[in-house]
């Protein structure tokens, strides 16, 4: 009985090791995590020129012609609604938006794109599309 249970302990500690180190063997090799929240990833892709408060006045702003669109104006531009499609498209780049106009605006899709090529992504067009998603989301929050 007492050889049964020492063998039992033996096992049970054997299986935590192997555990711990599948997770930390799993930390040390797991591939790069893009930011998955928007807020995130607008600050660092968007408030260089649409500012901290999406409001255009970010430090880049001046030196652009046309200034950068007031972010916080989106739904009183579209009569009330939270343009989510619209947003995304802008943002995205990828197919010309007829309300956007012309724009000094990066293709964002295009860029984030390369950048998730680089790195270990499974699906890097469909990441893309979910950070632009997630920017587009972001900015909504911030209509008064």
């Amino acid at each position: 009985m007492r050889l049964l249970r020492m063998t039992r302990d033996a096992a049970l500690a054997l299986a935590g090791l192997a555990v711990l180190g599948g997770v930390i063997f799993y930390v040390l090799t797991a591939p790069t995590v893009v930011p998955v929240y928007g807020r995130d990833l607008y600050m660092r892709y968007c408030a260089s020129c649409h500012g901290i408060s999406g409001k255009g006045d970010g430090p880049a702003a001046e030196a652009m012609q046309p200034r950068p669109a007031d972010l916080t104006r989106l739904r009183e531009r579209y009569g009330g609604q939270h343009p989510l499609r619209e947003t995304i498209a802008a943002i995205d780049g990828r197919r010309p938006v007829r309300a956007h106009g012309d724009s000094a605006m990066p293709v964002w899709g295009e860029v984030f794109e390369r950048e998730l090529e680089e790195k270990p992504v499974g699906w890097p067009k469909a990441t893309a599309l979910h950070q632009v998603r997630l920017i587009a989301e972001y900015v909504l929050t911030l209509q008064p």
